[in-house]
């Protein structure tokens, strides 16, 4: 596994956001990109969000779902199973260690701490919560301050998009 993705960066891949661009080249360049439990709730309520303030239509909204769907089947998104226990203790050892200092968010630490998990840190490249969930604990922490919103509001509004 190279690149772990957090949800405000697989969301840009689908709806166009203020960093879709970079989220979708890097996405393309990554043959399968790790799909957490976190991703399966965060993902599709984003979409949702956007249905339920009126920024995609209930059509927009069901074919968003639908590429997101063919991407899990198709593998692009790889479904990961991580140990549950492990990243909630990761998590809570970031925040205890950081979050007063950096001002991280506790889906932006469970994000660090799935890719910590999934052993992302010998990884190239990763998205969103910083380029820095794929690192050592230590250099991941004191990158987080700056992460990425996890749900952040759309600046534009949905157009077909694969990650393909």
């Amino acid at each position: 596994m190279t690149t772990y993705v957090d949800s405000s960066a697989l969301v840009a891949v689908y709806v166009p956001e203020r960093f879709s661009r970079t989220a979708r080249r890097i996405v393309r360049a990554t043959p399968q990109v790790p799909f957490t439990a976190i991703h399966e709730l965060e993902v599709p309520n984003a979409f949702a969000m956007l249905l339920g303030r009126g920024l995609i239509s209930g059509v927009e909204h069901a074919a968003i779902r639908a590429q997101l769907d063919e991407d899990l089947e198709s593998r692009r998104l790889m479904r990961l199973a991580l140990d549950w226990d492990r990243v909630f203790a990761k998590a809570i050892d970031l925040s205890q260690t950081h979050t007063a200092t950096l001002l991280t968010r506790s889906l932006d630490l469970l994000h660090v701490a799935s890719a910590s998990v999934a052993a992302c840190w010998r990884a190239r490249r990763s998205v969103g919560a910083r380029r820095a969930a794929c690192r050592p604990a230590s250099a991941t922490a004191a990158r987080a301050q700056a992460a990425t919103a996890v749900l952040p509001d759309p600046t534009s509004p949905w157009s077909r998009r694969s990650i393909g």
